[in-house]
């Protein structure tokens, strides 16, 4: 069951970076006149590029997809160096609070249940015979992925959030091939965010560990987008990890809906429960 929770892992780094997560969209996230001000960027004032800069932040942040509860079922496909394997994730999220993944492997088994709150995991594994509850500390997926994370980034991940974008500055804007570049840079990584020609939908985030010794970069494409509301919610995500191994998932969304009563929620077993 290990490469189960480094599949979690995955989602939390892109899974995904995670990955697994997952959706962001930015609603005319800048108009013609804004587009024309970040090609002329270099001839603007120091005064006027922070404008410019504070302008795009701003509009990734208020149109990020906001919710109260979420539910999903994903087919995905996960290939490492060392296997390839394919699940069935269900999942129910109450936002900044509690998220609940069941697993289900070949035959539609459940090979493991996850409870995840803000501070801890509770990890069930129906096939075991022993030690089917394992408690941890929601620092366990740190030590998993060896990236600081919260419980906001794996939510934000899932969503369809830009991930790892707290305490970053934009260091670089352009429009490229019919796409909108917008690059940021923070703590632990280089963070460029992708956006298709109207600037509605992300196509793209890519992460670039800012210590170039721990050669770790990921890769998230979006696509197969529908309407949500005033969002477009990608169908299809395709996150590629590459550290001192390589590992690709392939999410398939075959439903979703927001804001409405959970479907995929679990009760812990008693002799589970902490004495």
């Amino acid at each position: 069951m290990k490469k189960i929770i480094l599949f979690i892992g995955a989602v939390v780094f892109f899974t995904a970076c995670t990955t697994y997560r997952k959706v962001q969209v930015i609603k005319d996230a800048l108009s013609k006149k804004d587009t024309i001000q970040v090609q002329l960027l270099s001839e603007k004032s120091k005064v006027d590029s922070s404008a410019i800069v504070k302008s795009i932040v701003d509009k990734i942040e208020q149109t990020k997809i906001d919710f109260k509860t979420m539910n999903a079922r994903f087919k995905v496909d996960f290939e490492s160096a060392s296997n390839a394997d394919n699940y069935i994730v269900n999942l129910s999220i109450i936002k900044d609070s509690t998220m609940f993944i069941t697993i289900r492997g070949a035959m539609g088994v459940i090979g493991l249940k996850a409870l995840i709150n803000k501070d801890s995991i509770i990890l069930i594994y129906p096939l075991r015979k022993n030690k089917k509850i394992e408690h941890k500390a929601f620092s366990y997926l740190e030590e998993v992925i060896k990236i600081p994370i919260a419980f906001n980034t794996l939510q934000n991940l899932v969503i369809g959030n830009p991930i790892f974008m707290e305490h970053t500055k934009v260091v670089s804007y352009k429009q490229n091939n019919n796409k909108f570049e917008v690059g940021m840079i923070g703590s632990l990584f280089k963070n460029l965010i992708v956006l298709n020609e109207d600037h509605t939908r992300i196509l793209e985030l890519k992460l670039d560990d800012i210590d170039i010794a721990q050669h770790r970069t990921c890769a998230i494409s979006y696509s197969n987008h529908v309407s949500v509301n005033q969002f477009q919610f990608p169908m299809n995500r395709e996150l590629i990890v590459s550290a001192q191994s390589r590992l690709v998932v392939r999410m398939e969304v075959k439903e979703f809906d927001f804001n409405e009563p959970l479907k995929y929620t679990f009760s812990i077993p008693k002799a589970g429960k902490k004495k």
